[in-house]
């Protein structure tokens, strides 16, 4: 039974691009908005948070949408992360709903069980994902992941 969904934000609810300024400050970044429909219905079953390697655009959208963010620069710190995102909503690797979309995203997808990717991730991310999302990111990927919630097998397990 899934208790907990875990997702990137870039490559996810964005496209993966980013606007920087010449210092490499990221200036401003394009969400997906009928995703955030799709959280909050989500939420109401379920736990949801964000994990991203960037810290700063997304972190204060997600501090305005009330969405728990987790931030982890990197593959090993996401792993170790993910397993303290676990120990806090009390959950196993098979309660778990893992969505990534980065190379940094390969070690999570192969904890997780249920691991999914957006149809455009590169190989290296789809050959360790349980499954693949008919969107690509920034086309919906939250929204096909609350059908599939509601209208599978997926949660019955």
């Amino acid at each position: 039974m899934i208790k907990l969904i875990v997702s990137e934000i870039d490559g996810v609810i964005t496209n993966g691009k980013r606007s920087e300024d010449e210092m490499g400050h990221v200036i401003y970044k394009t969400y997906q908005s009928k995703d955030f429909a799709a959280i909050n219905k989500i939420k109401q079953s379920f736990k949801f948070v964000f994990m991203s390697d960037d810290n700063h655009i997304n972190y204060n959208m997600c501090r305005r949408r009330n969405i728990a963010f987790y931030w982890a620069k990197n593959e090993k710190e996401k792993v170790d992360t993910l397993g303290e995102i676990m120990r806090r909503y009390n959950c196993i690797p098979d309660e778990v709903v893992y969505i990534g979309a980065k190379i940094n995203d390969v070690k999570c997808c192969q904890v997780v069980p249920k691991s999914l990717c957006p149809d455009d991730a590169g190989e290296y991310l789809k050959d360790k994902c349980w499954a693949t999302f008919i969107a690509k990111g920034a086309e919906g990927i939250i929204v096909e992941l609350l059908y599939l919630l509601e209208n599978s097998e997926m949660n019955s397990e």
